[in-house]
């Protein structure tokens, strides 16, 4: 399956799930990026090769990736995940949402998300899927 082939599965079973979703394709590379609840669920990295590593995911989907699963960059926790394990990766960015929920409360976790609305120039650049 190609990246494409790969969001569009992922984005169905999001917007099912409750997210709110925002997919930005680079013009460079065959990477896709979806970032999940005005980015306040973290945002997925859909690709067929490594990542730049200046840049940090928290949730990273790659063709046949071969590696580690759990990996902590700069501080911050990312997961890896092939094409095969679609339904592993939704079920950790549920746990992911449902945490966040958990610590601050469903109030403010909706409160974040209308701030990062507001606020983050991001998401000018970013499709909201609706």
């Amino acid at each position: 399956m190609t990246e494409t082939e790969i969001a569009d599965i992922l984005i169905k079973k999001l917007l099912y799930m409750g997210f709110i979703v925002h997919v930005y394709e680079s013009y460079s590379t065959s990477s896709i990026y979806l970032k999940l609840d005005y980015g306040v669920a973290c945002g997925i990295r859909i690709a067929d090769h490594p990542g730049k590593k200046k840049y940090s995911y928290r949730f990273n989907l790659i063709k046949n990736y071969n590696g580690n699963k759990v990996i902590f960059k700069n501080g911050l926790i990312c997961y890896f995940y092939d094409f095969t394990e679609l339904e592993d990766l939704l079920i950790t960015i549920q746990k992911e949402k449902q945490k966040k929920i958990s610590k601050y409360g469903l109030e403010n976790y909706r409160e974040y998300m209308e701030k990062a609305k507001k606020e983050n120039e991001l998401f000018k650049r970013f499709q909201k899927i609706l």
